[in-house]
Order: C-alpha cells, then sequence, then structure tokens
C-alpha cells in the first residue's frame, strides 16, 4: 500500500507546516516593507517577477500533486532521511534570502527595479557569488521537492525552479548592466551566478 508523503501524516507533518509558515511569512514580512519604500524604476522588469510568482506557485501544486503518484516514490527506508533532509533545506534557503535582504538593504525588491541611486552591492554572500538570493530560492524550492519523498516531485520542481530563476537573472542581470556599465561588469566578471567557482 501507498503511503502518504509524510507533510500529511502526524507528527511528522509538524515540523513541515512549522517551517513552511515560517518561511511563508518571512517572505511576506519582506514584501510588505518594500511595498512601503519601494521608489525606482520597474521598467526593465519583463514579467519577470510574474513569471517567479505564478510559476512558483505552479511547480509547488503540482509537485505536492506529484507527490500521490507512487511508482515514483522514494523507497520507505529513504522517506525520512529526505523529509528531514529537505527541510534543512529550506531553512538553510530562507536563512541565506535573509541574509541577502540585509545585505541588499532598500536595493532588494520582488520585481527587478533599478533605483535613482542603485550601486552594486558586493558585501556578505555576495562577495562569493552574484546571486546568492536566488540560490536560496532555489534551496528552498529543492527541499520542498525533496520532503514530498517522491522522484517525480523533485524533479519538477528542480527543473522547474532553476527554468524561472535563470529567466529572471538574465533579465535582471540585463538590467543592472545597463544602468550601471563597467561596475557590473566588474562585478559579473569577478564571480559566479550560482555556485561558488563553478556557475
Amino acid at each position: 500500500m501507498f503511503d502518504r508523503p509524510l507533510i500529511f501524516v502526524w507528527p511528522d507533518a509538524i515540523a513541515f507546516w512549522a517551517v513552511l509558515i515560517w518561511a511563508y511569512a518571512m517572505e511576506a514580512r519582506q514584501l510588505q516593507r518594500k511595498k512601503q519604500h519601494s521608489a525606482g524604476h520597474e521598467g526593465a522588469d519583463r514579467y519577470s517577477g510574474l513569471v517567479i510568482s505564478i510559476g512558483t506557485s505552479l511547480l509547488q501544486l503540482g509537485s505536492v500533486a506529484l507527490a500521490f503518484y507512487a511508482p515514483s516514490a522514494m523507497p520507505a527506508e529513504a522517506r525520512h532521511p529526505a523529509y528531514f533532509g529537505g527541510l534543512g533545506l529550506i531553512v538553510t534557503g530562507m536563512l541565506l534570502r535573509m541574509h541577502c535582504w540585509r545585505e541588499l538593504g532598500a536595493f532588494f525588491t520582488h520585481t527587478v527595479t533599478i533605483a535613482d541611486d542603485h550601486r552594486v552591492v558586493d558585501g556578505g554572500a555576495y562577495r562569493l557569488l552574484r546571486h546568492p538570493s536566488y540560490l536560496g530560492a532555489l534551496l528552498t524550492l529543492m527541499g520542498l521537492g525533496l520532503v514530498l519523498g517522491n522522484y517525480a516531485s523533485l524533479v519538477l520542481m528542480c527543473i522547474g525552479s532553476w527554468s524561472i530563476y535563470i529567466y529572471r537573472i538574465q533579465v535582471e542581470e540585463a538590467a543592472l548592466e545597463s544602468a550601471l556599465g563597467e561596475s557590473y561588469t566588474r562585478f559579473k566578471q569577478s564571480r559566479k551566478r550560482l555556485i561558488p567557482y563553478v556557475y
């Protein structure tokens, strides 16, 4: 008999829903803060904010639906390690995003927005990567795929989330290079996008 995903099994589900509520609360709080202090030019976004919002929502719903597809379920002995490993990825990804919010300050936005006083930020995690905040988002989404204990859910989440964020990165880098010129070009050439020293 096929077992339900652990996110729906008591008491395992407690940890997942607590972490998920915390993650969504942190994102909502940051979004509200940015709405209150937003300023700049959003014309360069090319709908990438909408792609992230709708795309990641559909990925999450699709991954949960696929988690009930028994032929792709992980073996029973792998379910709990995957579950807690996935929770660890979600927490790690959110902590990295929160660190990036602090580093970017007023320059962090959910759409590609160029502020009037925009400059390159190269402190903290930005010493190693151009887009550590997006790495945090990817870790969070891939953690969700792992938590579900289903290979199909994990594959969908990994491929889908990377496709979404690669599009966002291309849009953002084009806007920043156009607005900031040589300073962003140097920044771009001195560090990788998402994986230190690799990509």
